[in-house]
């Protein structure tokens, strides 16, 4: 059977805010507390045709820009980018996805979900917080799912037209077949630094 179109958009519509740390340095202070930001959280559609070929659509949420801080005076060497910035995708594309990576698990927080899509070089979509209210999570501009995020891939799966075992078999397929892509709509840059809301501690 063959495959069929899967566009994942994400769109510039903000549904919703979230409490972030910076990335990958969450500037801990002597006393063991670090600030959140306020980012914006945008509408993700996962859409194509389903099985009686009509259009279908499934509705997720992500943060699409992220506090990031490498302290340049002791940087993480895995960042090439030193100090303070708005990390995320601005710019109107559409991205054919050469690659899905299958294991990829969460850095930053605790997370069940696995599989990353890569977008280009370290962007990429994967698992984010269970909820809004699941504050702490952190990106160097990676586009994380809130909620369940074997339900974002088996939305994927159900819209390819495979009768595959699993979603991330359905994902690997798309990928070769070269039938999943990305539309990211263009979006203003949030003033991110100038929107921490509290201070917090692990």
């Amino acid at each position: 059977m063959a495959s069929k179109n899967v566009e994942i958009v994400v769109t510039n519509t903000v549904v919703a805010h979230y409490e972030a740390r910076s990335y990958p340095d969450q500037q801990t202070d002597e006393a063991g507390y670090y600030p959140l930001y306020k980012v914006p959280v945008h509408r993700i559609l996962v859409r194509g045709k389903n099985a009686a070929d009509a259009a279908s659509s499934f509705e997720f949420m992500a943060p699409r820009f992220m506090p990031y801080f490498n302290d340049p005076e002791h940087p993480d060497p895995h960042y090439g980018v030193k100090g303070w910035a708005n990390a995320g995708l601005s710019s109107a594309n559409k991205i054919k996805v050469s690659r899905y990576k299958q294991d990829y698990a969460v850095h930053n927080r605790y997370s069940p979900g696995r599989g990353a899509i890569v977008l280009r070089s370290t962007f990429y979509i994967h698992a984010g917080p269970a909820t809004l209210s699941d504050w702490g999570f952190g990106s160097a501009g990676c586009i994380e799912i809130i909620g369940n995020y074997d339900d974002f891939k088996n939305a994927i799966a159900e819209l390819s037209g495979l009768p595959t075992a699993s979603s991330d078999s359905a994902i690997q397929a798309l990928v070769a077949a070269g039938k999943l892509s990305v539309v990211i709509q263009g979006a203003k840059v949030p003033d991110i630094r100038n929107n921490q809301t509290r201070l917090v501690h692990d």
